[in-house]
This record gives C-alpha cells, structure tokens and sequence, in this order.
C-alpha cells in the first residue's frame, strides 16, 4: 500500500478524492451540522456537538465536543468562557486556517507557522433596544500572519483565495436563512 502524501497536515490523497467526489456528484459535498446548546445560568452555557452528515453519510465521531460560553464581567458575565462575538470570531478564524491549510497544500506552498488575529466592533445599544443599531458586530478585521518560504505573490494567491472560498465568512457576509421556533414543557 501506498503511503499518503501529507502537506501541512492535509492527507492529499483525501483531499483529492474529495473533490473528486464532490465534482462527480454535487450532492457529495452537501453538509449538515447539529450543536445542542444548553442554559447553565446568568449568561453561561455548554454547547455540545451533535450528529452531522457529509453528502448522504452520517458523520461519527469518537466523541462529542464542548464549548462553554459567557460574557465578561464588563458585560455583566461570570467570564467562565468564551463570549459569544469571540466564538464567532474563532469559528471565522478556525474556517480560515482549514482553508489555507488545505488550499496551501494543494497549491504546493509549505506553511511553517500560521495564525490568525481578528478584531471584531460592536455596541450594546442594539441587545439593549437602544436606538436605532444592530444588535451585532459591525465590523471584522482579520490579519492573516503567514511563515512559509513561498513567494509572496503565491502567498498573496493563497490569502485571496482562502478568504474568497471560506465557509464561514460566507455566512458572515452574506443572508442566511434562518428558521426558529420555541418548544415548551
């Protein structure tokens, strides 16, 4: 049997059968996520992944994964965890490093270090029913640092393209559908 051929993590084989897969049969690539989050008390809770499917598989995994959330005392949290706009953030910069990861991989270039620092604004008028503003974020900034021996045009390449194609800045940018209904009992 053949080795794999690994780049910055990624198995490429995978990756190429991947695509593969998804070219022949959109379908393959279509995805669905479940999380259950769960109240614990103030503004804290436990978020716990849940079932998924990649194409028309089930997804499994060896175990389910947890996060906890909170505000920081400034916003009147117990600062147990992450707040929410920093969950956001993270899952923004997660996204981006599979995505230069992977896209680095396919493109040939080496990643020696990679990381991600984003600022997001906001104001609390809008939570809080005050005036007229948006209860989010206003803005995000992110300064991708990249340590690689590849030119800076590949890497300037690598960045477009990563931030072009990302998953969750997609969701960030663009409407999304939303539906929600309040279960009692």
């Amino acid at each position: 049997m053949a080795q794999a051929t690994i780049k910055n993590g990624v198995n490429m084989d995978d990756l190429m059968a991947a695509v593969e897969a998804v070219t022949a049969d959109p379908a393959n690539g279509k995805l669905t996520f479940n999380v259950h989050t769960t109240w614990e008390n103030g503004f804290k809770a436990r978020h716990t992944t849940g079932s998924f499917k990649v194409g028309p598989e089930n997804g499994s995994r060896d175990q389910d994964h947890s996060l906890s959330t909170d505000e920081p005392q400034e916003i009147l949290g117990g600062d147990a965890g992450i707040s929410p706009a920093e969950t956001l953030m993270s899952a923004l910069g997660a996204c981006l490093t599979v995505g230069y990861a992977a896209n680095a991989a396919a493109m040939g270039i080496d990643l020696d270090e990679l990381s991600f620092e984003i600022t997001g604004n906001g104001s609390l008028e809008g939570f809080m029913n005050l005036r007229d503003q948006r209860a989010g974020l206003s803005d995000l900034s992110i300064k991708a640092f990249v340590k690689s021996d590849a030119p800076r045009e590949k890497l300037e390449e690598l960045h477009n393209y990563t931030n072009e194609h990302s998953p969750i800045w997609d969701t960030i940018c663009n409407p999304v559908s939303i539906s929600s209904e309040i279960v009692t009992g």
